[in-house]
């Protein structure tokens, strides 16, 4: 016997059902108030779990009782106004963190692309103005030593601004760091050259002169030069000193703020080197470092 007419007579009546389910459910709600009945039916097996649901809800997050709220109304005047200035007050401390991020982020981006290749990353570490004369420029500087830090900064290492150096570590502690300013006496002699400020716009050589600067108490730099190296003012100081480390050369030391004539030598001219910038004067610098990733 064949199946043949029972198979037809299913595919005609699945179209026909779907059909009417769809003229039946354009009726008005009112004509189907029999479908509740029905939906009542089958949500038997599932209400107990929706209950279990419920109070899990409730347990992990309860909700708040009317007599839990203040009755008075200067008592929810003041919790409002609490509320406001805890989340005014969160607001200005993210605030406050990406701005300093943000000037962070500005320091990484006036580095030299030397101090940006390096293997080794530079640090940027925070200056503690603690115990600071603000009448000796020189003055050792303290740097805070954070964990990260450890085994990554080495005595010598170079500070720097920018493209400026400001100075070198003296003494690595647990920690506190020691920075030498550049221009501080212990420092000694160091070499370095003259280069114009502005070499598009100078028809001089591009290399001035080699010379050995010398720091003073005063916070400045000296040095003698032959007369007709035709140094001027502003003109550029920069590293070139090989008992250094590597990646500070090339780096600004200071700035011609003076060219005078040695009366014992007239064809000597004595210069007076100023550096750009000092710590002292920056909450955070950069610290070349030389050593190898601590291992925690």
């Amino acid at each position: 016997m064949s199946n043949y007419g029972t198979i037809r007579k299913s595919t005609k009546a699945l179209p026909t059902a779907v059909v009417i389910i769809i003229v039946i459910s354009m009726f008005p709600a009112t004509m189907l108030g029999w479908t509740a009945d029905v939906a009542d039916v089958f949500r038997i097996p599932v209400t107990p779990f929706s209950h279990v649901g419920m109070l899990i809800k409730s347990w992990v997050r309860p909700a708040i009782e009317p007599f839990d709220l203040p009755t008075d109304e200067k008592e929810r005047n003041d919790l409002a106004i609490a509320e406001r200035d805890q989340y005014r007050q969160l607001y200005l401390a993210q605030m406050l963190r990406s701005t300093e991020l943000a000037g962070q982020l500005r320091i990484m981006q006036s580095l030299p692309e030397t101090a940006l290749r390096n293997p080794l990353p530079p640090l940027l570490i925070s200056v503690d103005l603690t115990g600071i004369k603000p009448n000796d420029p020189s003055g050792t500087v303290e740097l805070k030593l954070s964990r990260s830090a450890i085994g990554r900064i080495l005595e010598g290492d170079i500070a720097i601004i920018g493209r400026d150096i400001v100075g070198r570590i003296s003494r690595v502690g647990i920690t506190r760091m020691v920075l030498f300013p550049s221009t501080h006496i212990e420092t000694g002699y160091i070499r370095a050259a003259i280069v114009p400020a502005h070499p598009l716009e100078d028809d001089r050589a591009p290399l001035l002169a080699e010379i050995l600067i010398q720091p003073t108490d005063a916070g400045f730099f000296t040095s003698e030069v032959p007369a007709n190296r035709g140094i001027k003012e502003n003109d550029l100081v920069i590293l070139d000193d090989p008992s250094w480390p590597v990646s500070g050369k090339g780096l600004v030391l200071g700035v011609v703020r003076g060219v005078s004539q040695l009366d014992e030598a007239p064809l000597r001219n004595i210069l007076t080197i100023e550096p750009r910038r000092r710590a002292r004067e920056h909450t955070i610098v950069v610290v070349l470092c030389s050593g190898m990733e601590a291992t925690e």
